[in-house]
């Protein structure tokens, strides 16, 4: 289950499912993860499809949220300049908790070689479990 919020918004909380996220429209994307060579195919959503609505002006940046605690800040900019998504299949199979899963948040890095930095590492948070505009 993802759930997206907007901060100090309460009445605009969403919840997916896996099958409401692959009930949007999808993308297919060959990327590699960070530290990593191998190129996987990915099928998601694009993180701006995803939020479209929730936008407000005083939004600036999204945080993402792990199974594990771990949380990161990617600012709306990114949606635009490089067009992120929210993957829920690598190589045509659900992915496993174990193995990264259910949700990876997956940027353009085989196509955008200038991505693969620590900063855009951090950003490819996986085990994605929230996500809260702020």
């Amino acid at each position: 289950m993802l759930t997206i919020a907007v901060k100090d918004q309460p009445e605009l909380q969403r919840h997916y499912s896996l099958r409401d996220l692959e009930a949007l429209p999808p993308i297919e994307r060959r990327a590699m993860l960070p530290n990593e060579t191998h190129v996987y195919s990915w099928r998601g959503v694009r993180l701006s499809t995803l939020l479209a609505g929730l936008y407000r002006s005083s939004t600036q940046r999204l945080r993402i949220e792990a199974l594990n605690d771990y949380s990161a800040l990617i600012p709306l900019s990114d949606l635009d300049a490089f067009d992120p998504i929210l993957a829920y299949r690598r190589d045509g199979q659900s992915i496993g908790i174990a193995e990264r899963g259910p949700l990876l948040v997956i940027y353009p890095m085989l196509d955008r070689p200038e991505l693969r930095t620590q900063v855009y590492f951090n950003r490819s948070v996986w085990q994605v479990s929230r996500m809260t505009l702020e």
